[in-house]
């Protein structure tokens, strides 16, 4: 299969009304077209900051992403292109305000789900609707699994291990973690008891406004038995979004954990460190996983 060329990112940007759901479209004027917003990733950008900063700059929404949607793929001027799709609601408090730039988007509407299919201008973003209309009646929560980013070697440090600290690559990887985690609902934040593994959340807790907890049922060496798995059930049970950071050793089987809990295949080979897993659920069933590197 042809690999793509480029690479895109948007959303589904919906609302609920008086008469059911709504729908954002915009119109550009340099293709005089309806579509959803999205656009391309600029150098090195992931695809969870591209999401958020076109959505943003289309529609001045401040978006909050909920599942992945099928992703399109199209022909781009004999490149292939693709774009990936995530349901989106605006982030509490945020009003519905205007595109950056009006050269890029002259008009945004709210239309009725009945009446979507009928404007989209083209046929690849069919599929896309149909993908978020089959499931619109369940909000879903996010429950993530990050492996700490990289830490200082053991080499290089002669304290307790516990106290081992992230490298400045994993400091940086810390602060980008805070950008990449903010496109999901804030919740609850759990961390293994090791410096490393708070520091990895701590920059994104600090902005988010909530607390980091040190737990040791997640911490290797200081867990008893059954207590991680009694911890990611209350989790599980509790409905509420949550972030849980670990170590190597342990966060591949409480991913597992929670695979089996839900019905979800089991993710495959070690979580590369700094990297993490999405389980995105409603009312205790899977609804849809990601993972990004």
């Amino acid at each position: 299969m042809t690999q793509p060329e480029i690479f895109a990112a948007g959303a589904v940007l919906w609302r609920q009304s008086e008469n059911g759901p709504e729908l954002a479209l915009i119109h550009r004027p340099k293709y005089d077209d309806w579509t959803f917003p999205k656009g391309k990733l600029k150098r090195g950008e992931h695809l969870l900051a591209a999401a958020q900063r076109e959505i943003f700059e289309e529609t001045g929404v401040r978006p909050v992403l909920g599942r992945p949607l099928a992703p399109s793929f199209y022909d781009k001027e004999g490149k292939l292109k693709r774009v990936d799709y995530w349901c989106a609601t605006a982030a509490p408090g945020d009003a519905v305000g205007e595109a950056v730039d009006p050269r890029e988007v002259d008009d945004l509407e709210w239309v009725p789900l009945a009446d979507v299919a009928d404007r989209l201008t083209y046929e690849r973003d069919q599929p896309v609707l149909a993908d978020f209309a089959q499931d619109i009646a369940r909000e879903t929560v996010p429950l993530i699994f990050i492996r700490h980013a990289v830490a200082l070697s053991k080499a290089d440090w002669f304290d307790q291990d516990e106290l081992r600290p992230l490298n400045q690559r994993g400091r940086e990887r810390a602060q980008q973690l805070e950008v990449l985690l903010a496109a999901y609902p804030t919740g609850a934040a759990y961390s293994a008891s090791s410096a490393r593994c708070l520091e990895t959340l701590l920059p994104y807790c600090a902005a988010e406004g909530i607390p980091v907890s040190g737990l040791p049922e997640f911490t290797p060496g200081t867990a008893k038995p059954g207590q991680a798995e009694a911890r990611l059930d209350e989790i599980l049970a509790s409905g509420k979004p949550a972030v849980v950071c670990g170590h190597g050793e342990t966060i591949d089987e409480l991913i597992a954990w929670v695979s089996g809990r839900l019905g979800a295949p089991v993710h495959e080979g070690p979580l590369e460190k700094g990297s993490f897993v999405v389980f995105h659920t409603a009312g205790g069933e899977l609804v849809a996983t990601e993972q990004h590197e």
